[in-house]
């Protein structure tokens, strides 16, 4: 049985929220490049090169996908990181929303793809996945971090611009299942579990609705926007939990 794309992802966004509710990791400050390696594993020529292409590509499409490389997300999962950073740093144009960023935290051996809501509809959260298991995770799993990052971000570029051949063999790109029997049970089922979350710790609710509501992870009940938080090169930074993650 497989839960329709939407009701998995708010269910997964919601039990990512209340985990790291106490948990604080500071967003790091916007990049000044369209590829950043804190963790020093891309070679020089490689970092600049591809900053450099992802630049013009930007420049050429208006898409912005953007890399980001460090040691931890600092405590809290990868996904929380992502979601937190893509808003503050605003990725992807004003009104588009049409951004999209990859995520390496090296110690935590963790991958992220964080899509902008104008791009889920092109890279969905199987291709994605694909992308990050079947051509990135290998290549770092032998040290190539240079070849998994360049692979990875030609992939997906690859995919924005409709070549579907690019993508690894034996995954598709289609959208899970419309929302069906048991997809409404499964919405009962978590809209009364926050009820009772609600009674049992009020204060706890309210201000888990308040951060579902300044992340955007609530994004396939209602997309509310993002306050101006400044950052970088764009005015966008709604993704709504949209992308995959993967580890090795």
């Amino acid at each position: 049985m497989q839960v329709p794309a939407a009701i998995g992802r708010w269910t997964a966004g919601c039990l990512l929220v209340v985990a790291s509710l106490g948990a604080a990791a500071a967003t790091p400050p916007p990049p000044d490049s369209m590829v950043t390696d804190r963790a020093g594993v891309l070679s020089p020529d490689v970092r600049a090169s591809l900053a450099r292409r992802l630049g013009e590509y930007e420049a050429r499409s208006g898409h912005q996908v953007v890399v980001w490389i460090d040691r931890s997300s600092g405590g809290v999962p990868i996904e929380t990181f992502a979601v937190e950073a893509f808003a503050a740093w605003k990725i992807g144009r004003a009104g588009l929303d049409d951004g999209l960023a990859i995520f390496a935290m090296t110690e935590d051996r963790a991958l992220r793809v964080e899509v902008g809501y104008e791009l889920e509809s092109r890279v969905t959260d199987l291709v994605a996945s694909s992308v990050i298991r079947h051509t990135m995770i290998p290549r770092i799993e032998r040290g190539e971090w240079d070849a998994a990052i360049e692979q990875g971000v030609e992939a997906i570029v690859d995919t924005i611009e409709g070549h579907a051949g690019s993508l690894p063999a034996g995954d598709g790109g289609g959208d899970l299942p419309e929302t069906g029997l048991w997809g409404k049970i499964g919405l009962g089922v978590l809209a009364a579990l926050f009820l009772l979350f609600l009674i049992t710790h009020p204060r706890r609710a309210i201000g888990l609705l308040i951060l579902l509501g300044r992340t955007g992870i609530a994004g396939g009940l209602g997309r509310a926007g993002v306050g101006d938080l400044g950052g970088f090169r764009g005015g966008g930074g709604r993704s709504g939990g949209g992308g995959a993650s993967g580890r090795w």
